[in-house]
């Protein structure tokens, strides 16, 4: 099946990864479509595909893959566009949807006509990330009492468009925290139930954040003034996940002082072992109990910084994400990675949970 691909919203900063893959692997781009005019028109000057003022006419094409990376807002209606008109796989920009229920009845369509769904939470094919749900899998550590993650965004980043949306639930929680928050339902499932706090704190005086782009088409600002209390959203973040045998902890803060995963951890306590983990490299280590399939009692540095690089690991995952989507579409049956409807199903119920508890300020019981 040749590979024919339609860009419906070209609104996101990631769209750059993805046209960086698609020159890559000489894939034919039919054109584009954004709904903002100047956008659409903007777009010209870094791209060379056709451009539409309707989506409709867009998808009319011969096409059999859209890329979606819309507006939070927007991207539910551009996944049921290119169900309607016959997409084989459709691919779409964290976190897919401005609100949770906006996510409600796609993966159902979209399973019954076998469509190959992926969302752009690339973390997945983090090699950290993959280690850990290897080392789950094989029982390493024995059985997990506790695990603690912790994320967020360097400071003045919270203020970008994509974490400011009136539209959305949330803030950088829910488009950037996500990673994370998917992380932990990939490896451990739904929990029974949540308690967070997720709030905006009292207002200071403007202070030298790290970093933050204005918009789509600008370049990293860094050391910007900006002020705790100020975002559309939240400040931070906090959360325990309740499961029969094991608690979860999250934590994320909104002014890291520090570049994106730079400080990003993950810690697995089992036991017969634990593993303390950078998502992003250098660092981390595995303390096991006892000797076990090929790891020597006590401490066990992973991830050495003479070995990984900051950066090309999250690179990689870019890449990876992309090259096990496109080998999806050409055979659905394949078993090959995947963070799909069911995923984004799963991680949408939870950030509803989050939401729902840190307004009620009490527990709140998962439901699927």
């Amino acid at each position: 099946m040749a590979t024919k691909v339609v860009l419906l919203g070209t609104s996101h900063p990631h769209i750059f990864h993805r046209f960086q893959y698609l020159k890559e692997h000489d894939v034919t781009v039919l054109g584009y479509y954004d709904s903002d005019p100047e956008v659409s028109q903007q777009m010209l000057e870094h791209i060379n595909y056709t451009r539409y003022t309707e989506p409709e006419r867009l998808l009319e094409l011969d096409f059999n893959i859209a890329l979606i990376h819309g507006r939070d807002h927007e991207n539910p209606y551009f996944i049921r566009l290119a169900i309607q008109y016959g997409a084989k796989g459709i691919f779409v920009e964290k976190p897919g949807a401005a609100k949770p229920e906006d996510f409600e009845g796609i993966p159902s369509e979209l399973q019954e006509k076998g469509i190959v769904f992926e969302i752009g939470w690339e973390l997945h094919y983090l090699e950290t990330v993959c280690f850990a749900r290897n080392l789950l899998r094989d029982g390493i550590l024995g059985h997990i009492t506790e695990a603690r993650f912790h994320g967020g965004c360097p400071g003045g980043a919270g203020a970008e468009p994509w974490q400011s949306s009136k539209y959305n639930i949330g803030g950088f929680f829910y488009s950037l925290g996500g990673h994370v928050v998917e992380v932990v339902a990939d490896l451990f499932g739904l929990p029974n139930q949540v308690v967070s706090s997720i709030r905006k704190l009292p207002a200071q005086k403007p202070h030298t954040g790290f970093s933050w782009v204005a918009g789509l088409f600008e370049s990293r600002e860094l050391n910007p003034q900006k002020a705790i209390g100020t975002l559309v959203h939240e400040d931070l973040a906090s959360a325990i996940l309740e499961y029969d045998n094991m608690n979860v902890h999250l934590d994320f803060t909104a002014w890291e002082p520090s570049g994106y995963l730079q400080d990003w951890t993950m810690d697995l306590y089992g036991v017969e072992g634990a593993l303390h983990m950078n998502f992003d490299t250098p660092g981390g280590h595995l303390l096991l109990k006892d000797a076990k399939e090929g790891w020597r009692a006590g401490r066990n540095e992973i991830f050495p910084e003479s070995t990984y690089q900051k950066g090309e690991m999250l690179k990689s995952a870019f890449h990876q994400q992309m090259v096990l989507f496109f080998q999806r579409v050409q055979n659905p049956n394949g078993d090959m990675a995947r963070c799909d409807e069911t995923m984004t199903h799963k991680l949408l119920v939870l950030f509803d949970a989050l939401y729902s508890s840190a307004r009620s300020r009490s527990w709140v019981t998962i439901k699927e």
